[in-house]
């Protein structure tokens, strides 16, 4: 919440982290302090590049624990003792038990709430090697800038009790966690990098893990390491509003080159795998497939967003769908988001830029045929895509009908613009397009008519009057003659 990347609609819990200042988290015997309770940062060889272990020391000498105090102190088969990472585990339960309430665990989160995240921590005064190469590789972006870079030095990261998915020895593994340096990057980050996080979540929500239908998980952490990379690499004059979509698909691309992969990079820390413990090989394929899709059709699946009513407020501007509550939500989704697809606005101009280079040599009226009948080309070719012909069936006569009119509203500048570039005719059909897409939308589709007008005509004040006052249908008649 203090980040501002989460909204009303997500139900995020309330992240509260404890730093235990008492103890005294040491990188080498020369941090030792007498009086206090002393801790041994260890790199064991079974640790992994993100885990350390902390062997209890003596707090009259600089010297490690020879006889262990209680039952979370455990000795290992080298005769060294650790401290367990179970003890802050083991409060929250007796205090659960105590007072009658739930006890919720999630990670290294414990707690009596599902709407809170408490997580137990020691401090760690200096950073580990793991997150040198991080101050020093380069960054194509300028990002983050060098006095960000010296903070963070500063900031020092936390360990936390949670030992790696695949150890052998969890019980006395620490987690080095750089949560600090990380809100200080989300701290430097503007609006435009906060609407891009948002949409990730959002999707990450409602769209892709309940399409991996629990086997799996993809988190907001991962959606965050993809921000930063993002941020990282991209020049700054990609972050800006019209680009938007861009930037929010390069994420999900860097998502899916990771799964492809196998490896979902720590941003801060060398070796670290995130997708450790989140998602085998299977789920990975799985992942793959849902962020293909989403890339593909250019975030239509954000129709599909429940939290905020993001996806009916999208579907009320932006074109409307028929959602069948007979059907499961994720067959639902499967068969529409080929129908969809086709409103992606850069691949219509592609597909139409591309037919038309084509049509160098067709009379206007072969002109006007051919594209009409590639509104139905194009929706045939998604949906056979997706394996969704049944889809068009599927959806009422109103919505259909908007879908087409939709088309229109694209192809008819498109198509009017080539006739008045070729000094051809223009035809009847591309009228009638313009017509029919009259009511799509409050004005754009006026305006680009009023130019096209323009351009067709030397009485452009009284055809502009007429098509305000008198209708497209009269507007028609009398300038159906009328040549580019």
């Amino acid at each position: 919440m203090t980040e501002g990347t989460t909204t009303p609609g997500m139900g995020s819990a309330i992240d509260t982290l404890y730093c235990n200042d008492d103890v005294n988290i040491m990188s080498g015997w020369p941090e030792w302090e007498r009086g206090r309770e002393n801790l041994l940062m260890v790199k064991h060889v079974t640790c992994s590049p993100q885990h350390y272990r902390l062997q209890e020391a003596r707090r009259d000498l600089p010297l490690p624990l020879t006889q262990p105090y209680g039952e979370f102190c455990v000795t290992d088969h080298d005769g060294k003792i650790y401290r367990s990472n179970k003890y802050f585990e083991h409060l929250v339960r007796r205090n659960c038990a105590d007072n009658n309430v739930p006890y919720f665990h999630a990670g290294p989160s414990h707690s009596n709430s599902e709407m809170y995240d408490f997580v137990a921590a020691y401090r760690c005064k200096t950073l580990p090697k793991e997150c040198d190469s991080w101050f020093t590789r380069s960054r194509p972006g300028n990002w983050p800038t060098p006095e960000m870079l010296q903070l963070a030095r500063e900031l020092g990261c936390f360990l936390i009790p949670d030992g790696h998915c695949f150890s052998e020895h969890s019980d006395i593994e620490w987690r080095i966690s750089p949560s600090l340096i990380e809100r200080h990057l989300m701290f430097s980050m503007g609006i435009i990098h906060i609407q891009c996080y948002i949409p990730l979540k959002l999707l990450k929500k409602d769209i892709i893990n309940p399409y991996l239908n629990g086997n799996g998980k993809l988190t907001s952490f991962h959606c965050k390491t993809a921000l930063f990379y993002a941020r990282e690499q991209l020049l700054p004059e990609m972050w800006t509003v019209d680009r938007l979509f861009d930037c929010i698909i390069y994420c999900l691309e860097l998502l899916r080159d990771w799964t492809t992969r196998g490896h979902c990079p720590h941003y801060i820390m060398d070796g670290v795998n995130l997708f450790d413990g989140k998602l085998n090989s299977e789920q990975k394929d799985s992942l793959r497939t849902i962020l293909t899709i989403i890339i593909d059709t250019h975030l239509t699946p954000l129709a599909f967003v429940e939290a905020d009513n993001l996806g009916v407020r999208l579907l009320h501007n932006v074109y409307t769908v028929a959602i069948w509550d007979m059907m499961p939500r994720r067959a639902v989704f499967q068969e529409i988001t080929g129908f969809l697809s086709v409103f992606g606005n850069d691949r219509i101009m592609k597909h139409v830029l591309i037919l038309f280079d084509d049509t160098a040599e067709r009379s206007p009226d072969e002109l006007c045929l051919y594209l009409h009948s590639m509104i139905t080309c194009l929706q045939l070719q998604q949906l056979h895509r997706h394996r969704s012909e049944q889809a068009l069936c599927r959806l009422d006569a109103v919505n259909r009908d908007r879908f087409i009119r939709h088309l229109q509203q694209h192809l008819a500048p498109i198509a009017a613009s080539i006739c008045i570039q070729r000094g051809i005719h223009i035809g009847d059909r591309i009228w009638s397009w313009y017509s029919a897409s009259m009511n799509t939308d409050v004005a754009s589709t006026r305006l680009k008519l009023a130019c096209f007008t323009v351009k067709v005509t030397s009485s452009w004040r009284l055809m502009y009057w007429r098509m305000l006052n008198v209708g497209t249908t009269t507007l028609y008649k009398q300038y159906v003659g009328v040549e580019g």
